[in-house]
């Protein structure tokens, strides 16, 4: 968490908010005559949307301001304004701040840069900043921020461009958080023209003070607001987001996500496969799953998303049927059915009495189906569309349409069947959405979809992608794993833990591990490979190596004791500058599907768990899945669902099915181990697990672990995220 933003957020609660968003009076210190600086756009947006309380700019040097009387100082105003934006330098910003905390003001808005990302001076800057907070009851949005708007009220703080054009005409149920401010403008004035319209909307800046997570908390609270879209570059409070989403999905207000920054421009050094996989991005996917978080690929689905679900809330609630693609295109027909299979949103068949209704009034040339292309058949019969989609609409396998639309509404004709379909959609309880093949969602002739809150698509792929994430919204959130008791302590070590103490771990744990010798010299070798009995593996142990087969440290299926001893005097032959402890001897472990289990730390979000394909196709492959530690049973199935090792487990080409209860068993007793141990548990790699036959367990073949130092006050689960 960055050193200023702790000072009050986790005491302070979110109603704390509502001067931002609903304040009776504002006041603008450092508005001038200068139309387009901070303060004067934030004064010029409001007296332009018709905010109705006091609006007061506040400069010594005029007495009047675009028609508004201006005034000296804080001290001459009529009224103690409830919020006040100051838009002056960071160092003169201070002083305002003061003032405004001496007067009483309940929220201030801080609009300067000049902080903790300007080196030590802004350090030292931002710390007498956070001084000036710290014993006061009013609160700061910022610093370097662009500001809140509520449009309801006419209030809009946004000083960059795009705020000029913004009408905020429609008011909508969406409330915005973002970490851009410029990203900020765009996404609002983008959605308004296509209209995807907000409620409630700000942009955090640095967060000192209010954070994105407290205003997503009391965006949730506004009983005017359903959905919420957030902009993230960045968690500063990741399980307080977490616990938001978790009552986000409880009230059924969905919390729909665009995140930047997805990329890794560098690695931390790991020693596990599950290291070296589990970016920070792949977690914060994992998070998103777990907790009914829909996040979105591109930025510009961010508010269509989130006004879709706004909109077909008052709708018939999907996921029960499919989707009906009504179109006069059949080659975006097929593109769609792609789109549709690729976004998990299905085109059911249509019923029998529906298709001879359609039959009845289709010309003999047109196939009644689903995809339902009506193609050519507009030209001789300009009504058929409005019918054949209010006989579509009906069929009870449907419960949302997709209307596809060839021409730009810019001709009569265009218009025509882009108005039969409105006509038919804004008269059914179930939800629609449109596509226009040529022209653009912001086109004038849509401006009627947008007053029947009827969203547009900018995309065939986007159209596919919403209504795949409509349909995620209702799903039902699987039960949350729960900590674990009479748990293996950790060994008192830091840094690398070897295979043999890493399986005495996992056997104390109840997950299987083939039996085993430990061995000192080569001449040991072979009479613990004649104690075992059978074909056994040799493993050389030597200081510091996690991944023994990339060194040629292990030899497999070795049949007598005599190979078993010739296979470790090779390993010492072959790299000996190691530092050899000795050798591990074991049992050969049968046949079955290869998996890998590990555990990473992430600093946001606690221990993850890894599962995927294992052995060598961990890397290859990369096909692997991520959970939140402890999961549950359902959770567990669920990461194995999301990888290739599904297939194999559950019999692939006629091979009988794996012990995949076994499995899952074995998942839920490690992420409950790494739970419990966050705070020193690293990570750990258990590649490959055998699953072996169905009713015949799991075994762990390899294992390694990474521990931070102990603890003064002894090991435990502190650190464990609250998930």
């Amino acid at each position: 968490m960055n050193t200023f933003t702790d000072h009050a957020m986790l005491k302070r609660s979110a109603s704390s908010l509502y001067a931002l968003f609903h304040p009776r009076s504002i006041a603008f210190i450092g508005a001038s005559e200068r139309p387009n600086t901070p303060a004067s756009r934030g004064l010029r947006n409001c007296l332009r949307h018709g905010f109705a309380g006091g609006l007061y700019p506040v400069n010594p040097k005029y007495p009047e301001l675009f028609g508004v009387r201006c005034y000296a100082s804080l001290a001459e105003l009529p009224e103690v304004p409830e919020l006040v934006m100051i838009a002056l330098s960071a160092e003169m910003t201070l002083n305002a701040v003061a003032d405004c905390k001496a007067a009483g003001v309940q929220t201030v808005v801080v609009c300067s840069a000049g902080w903790e990302e300007q080196g030590p001076e802004g350090v030292e800057r931002a710390r007498r900043l956070q001084q000036l907070l710290a014993d006061t009851p009013m609160r700061m949005l910022g610093p370097n921020c662009l500001g809140a708007g509520n449009p309801a009220v006419g209030m809009c703080l946004g000083y960059n461009s795009s705020f000029e054009s913004m009408a905020h005409a429609r008011h909508g149920r969406v409330g915005l958080v973002t970490q851009s401010g410029a990203m900020m403008g765009g996404l609002l004035l983008n959605g308004e023209d296509a209209g995807a319209d907000v409620g409630l909307y700000a942009h955090v800046g640095n967060a000192m003070d209010i954070g994105m997570e407290e205003i997503v908390e009391h965006l949730l609270d506004d009983p005017k607001i359903d959905v919420v879209a957030l902009m993230i570059e960045g968690l500063r409070q990741p399980r307080r987001f977490v616990e938001a989403a978790r009552r986000a999905k409880a009230l059924g207000k969905p919390l729909v996500v665009f995140k930047a920054g997805t990329s890794e421009l560098g690695q931390q050094a790991v020693m596990s496969h599950t290291g070296a996989l589990a970016g920070s991005d792949e977690i914060f996917s994992a998070v998103c799953r777990e907790h009914g978080v829909l996040r979105v690929q591109e930025s510009e689905d961010l508010l269509p998303c989130a006004s879709l679900l706004a909109h077909w809330k008052g709708k018939r609630t999907v996921g029960q049927g499919g989707l009906l693609v009504f179109t006069l295109s059949g080659g975006a027909a097929s593109i769609l059915a792609d789109e549709c299979a690729h976004a998990n949103v299905p085109l059911p068949a249509l019923s029998p009495a529906t298709l001879a209704k359609l039959e009845a009034i289709l010309p003999s040339y047109v196939k009644a189906s689903n995809p339902l292309d009506v193609g050519g058949a507009v030209f001789s019969d300009p009504e058929l569309p409005r019918h054949a989609l209010a006989i579509a609409l009906e069929d009870e396998a449907v419960d949302a349409v997709l209307w596809v639309g060839v021409g730009a509404p810019r001709d009569e004709r265009s218009q025509l069947w882009l108005d039969q379909a409105l006509d038919v959609l804004g008269q059914s309880t179930k939800p629609g959405m449109l596509i226009p093949v040529s022209g653009y969602v912001q086109e004038p002739g849509f401006a009627r979809a947008h007053g029947l809150g009827i969203p547009v698509a900018r995309s065939l792929r986007a159209a596919a992608s919403l209504i795949g994430q409509a349909r995620a919204a209702q799903r039902q959130a699987l039960p949350y794993g729960v900590a674990g008791e009479d748990l293996p302590d950790l060994p008192a070590q830091q840094g690398l833990v070897d295979e043999v103490r890493s399986k005495a771990l996992l056997k104390a744990l109840g997950i299987r591990v083939p039996e085993a010798r430990v061995v000192r010299g080569v001449a040991e070798v072979a009479v613990a490979a004649q104690q075992l009995a059978g074909p056994v593996v040799v493993k050389g142990m030597a200081r510091g190596i996690a991944h023994k087969s990339e060194h040629g440290l292990v030899a497999l299926n070795l049949g007598t004791p005599q190979a078993a001893e010739a296979a470790a005097q090779a390993m010492l032959q072959r790299a000996p500058e190691l530092d050899f402890q000795g050798f591990l001897v074991e049992q050969m472990a049968p046949r079955g599907v290869e998996v890998v289990l590990g555990i990473k730390r992430d600093p946001a979000f606690g221990p993850v768990l890894m599962f995927g394909l294992g052995g060598i196709a961990v890397e290859l492959y990369k096909d692997v899945a991520f959970g939140v530690c402890p999961l549950s049973t359902e959770r567990a199935k669920e990461l194995i669902g999301m990888t290739r090792a599904a297939a194999l487990l559950r019999g692939f080409r006629g091979q009988p099915p794996a012990d995949e209860d076994a499995l899952v068993d074995a998942m839920v007793r490690l992420s409950r181990f790494a739970a419990h141990h966050a705070d020193r548990l690293a990570e750990m790699d258990i590649n490959p697990v055998i699953v072996l036959a169905q009713g015949q367990g799991v075994l762990a073949l390899d294992a390694m672990m990474a521990c931070d130092a102990p603890l003064l006050n002894g090991s435990g689960d502190a650190g464990a995220p609250s998930t």
